[in-house]
């Protein structure tokens, strides 16, 4: 089984290809990140983001998408702005999953996802992301560098690809549980 993971967002749009086999091992394809347009309408912007997005999945040709799903707020960086922007990027993105699978991608929360991967108590940060998918996968992480041989942004972009393909794969092999909103309201009662 191929999944494909995406982090999303209007800057940069990280992903990340796994395979699971028929012992449900799961084993490191490849990761990158996209770079949607910067300058043009929002119109444009997104239809060139869309294309870019069918393209990969044309290429990768994934059995089962995982989204990292929209934040709805983040304390001292969400403003209506960015908070639309993103929301705007993801939703269409999960638009051309839908077309491309004829059924909705799995959208994942990034408390989950670090929760699922965290490799000891602590809750793992943004920056810690790279080297426990390293650890996961055991692979070096395949760092890109700017011309100064400082690590690019885009780096964490395609660790929170990988996370969430990687988090996909654990519940697929059931090493972790995906607990449904059902089943949390049922326990409440």
């Amino acid at each position: 089984m191929r999944v494909l993971g995406i982090d999303v967002s209007s800057s940069a749009i990280g992903y990340c290809v796994l395979e699971i086999d028929e012992l449900n091992n799961i084993h490191f394809v490849s990761m990158s990140f996209l770079k949607p347009l910067k300058k043009g309408s929002i119109i444009e912007r997104i239809v060139d983001t869309r294309n870019k997005i069918n393209h990969l999945l044309e290429e990768i040709k994934p059995d089962v998408i995982g989204i990292e799903n929209i934040i709805q707020f983040m304390k001292g960086k969400s403003t209506a702005k960015t908070i639309i922007m993103l929301t705007t990027f993801n939703r269409m993105v999960c638009l051309a999953a839908y077309d491309y699978l004829q059924k909705a991608p799995e959208l994942f929360n990034v408390m989950s996802i670090r929760h699922g991967l965290k490799l000891s108590k602590e809750l793992p940060k943004k920056e810690e992301m790279p080297e426990i998918i390293s650890q996961h996968l055991k692979i070096a992480f395949p760092y890109i560098y700017n011309k100064k041989k400082k690590h690019k942004i885009e780096n964490y972009d395609m660790a929170d690809g990988a996370a969430v393909a990687l988090y996909y794969s654990f519940i697929l092999t059931k090493r972790i549980i995906k607990k449904d909103r059902k089943t949390k309201k049922n326990a409440k009662k």
